[in-house]
């Protein structure tokens, strides 16, 4: 391992001193997504950290240097039940711990310097010595197996698969259709042909920054209308929550202004689909989306989707990011599955162990509480 040292950065003002240094490292990181990024995770921090009278997030950044140069970051946050200085529990985790607004929480890693995510973790766990402290990490399914490895003050409770699809564009959309599977080829070519049928125009356009805050409204209206959508896969109302909008619209104010897209598809005059994206170096990500039922029976949600490929292919991205979740929307486009690891453990001690088991099994109840909520699309709060 290379000689690296760890700080740890408890105050916002040791947040925002890593500014430079986060910047600089994101330009280093191939795939950066855009839940890595310094301004999505300052957002994040004003909007969903909790500082209430029995629980509170405190912030525990581990900043990695080699000499002076930021080669890591991990934005965690140390989660305390309890009331004052004394707390009966606590959860170390990365910052994301929302209703999936967050869809990826892993660390920012200089590629030279993924071995140090284990001493990162190693350290965590000295430094546990009194009460029950669970810690939580998100990594590439590639370095999961590696850093549990090499950090063995912990021990590993559950274990959970998140996929992620990524589509590899090429030069010439003519040349990305004819590559495509058989099935959708044809649902394409029936999105085209109902439109036509109809003798309805379509066009697609792409805001950037500051232009996508006059549209938020009918954003926000149409991704309700998608989660009022029966005979298909749930997909709750995720801004009904004011806090929740304002995360994005801090998104789109921030340094990352220009890495926001809000993708419009009109038919005719009027906005049936939209869907936001951010513009990332190496691809464009394709976050949530929301459309016109009214509209649904031309599948505009699919020709959003070519559409936005097309341009993508102008604009010389070379992959387009279909976000997390296995779904036919998703695979059917023949993606490139990448997958990463969420992983709960607790220190390697008996007591411990047996206690975490215990909360697991009541957090087990409580997601099945979620899950059924999200048929009637509700969120609940997150714990």
């Amino acid at each position: 391992m290379r000689a690296v040292n760890v700080k740890w950065m408890t105050s916002e003002a040791d947040l925002h001193g890593l500014e430079a240094g986060w910047r600089a490292l994101e330009s280093r990181v191939p795939g950066l997504l855009p839940f890595q990024t310094y301004d999505w995770n300052v957002c994040w921090w004003r909007h969903f950290a909790r500082n209430a009278v029995w629980i509170r997030d405190q912030l525990l950044i581990a900043a990695v240097f080699d000499q002076e140069t930021l080669v890591a970051v991990m934005p965690l946050m140390n989660t305390q039940i309890g009331h004052g200085d004394f707390h009966i529990y606590r959860n170390v985790r990365p910052f994301g711990a929302d209703p999936n607004l967050t869809e990826l929480r892993v660390p920012l890693v200089d590629p030279a310097y993924t071995e140090a995510l284990a001493l990162v973790w190693d350290q965590l766990a000295e430094r546990e010595t009194f009460g029950l402290t669970e810690f939580q990490m998100v990594l590439p399914d590639a370095l999961t197996a590696a850093t549990l490895e090499h950090t063995p003050h912990l021990h590993l409770l559950t274990q959970r698969m998140i996929p992620n699809f990524i589509v590899e564009l090429g030069d010439d959309w003519e040349q990305f259709r004819s590559g495509l599977k058989r099935n959708i080829k044809e649902s394409l070519r029936r999105c085209y042909n109902s439109l036509k049928r109809d003798d309805l125009s379509h066009r697609l356009e792409v805001l950037r920054g500051e232009q996508i805050m006059a549209v938020l409204p009918r954003y926000y209206a149409l991704h309700g209308m998608r989660a009022s959508a029966e005979d298909t896969i749930a997909h709750p109302d995720y801004f009904c929550i004011e806090h929740h909008r304002r995360l994005i619209e801090d998104m789109i104010a921030s340094g990352s202004a220009q890495r926001c897209c809000m993708l419009v598809l009109y038919v005719g005059e009027q906005a049936v689909a939209m869907r936001l994206a951010f513009a990332m170096p190496d691809e464009l990500y394709l976050y949530y989306s929301g459309y016109d039922l009214a509209y649904g029976r031309y599948s505009v949600m699919t020709t959003l989707v070519a559409e936005t490929m097309k341009w993508a292919i102008e604009q010389g991205y070379r992959r387009v990011n279909l976000s997390i979740g296995e779904d036919v929307s998703k695979t059917r486009w023949g993606p490139l599955e990448v997958r990463y690891q969420e992983v709960q453990c607790v220190r390697n001690a008996g007591w411990r162990i047996a206690m975490a088991r215990s909360m697991n099994a009541v957090r087990s109840a409580r997601r099945k509480l979620r899950a059924k909520s999200l048929q009637n699309n509700e969120i609940l709060p997150v714990a």
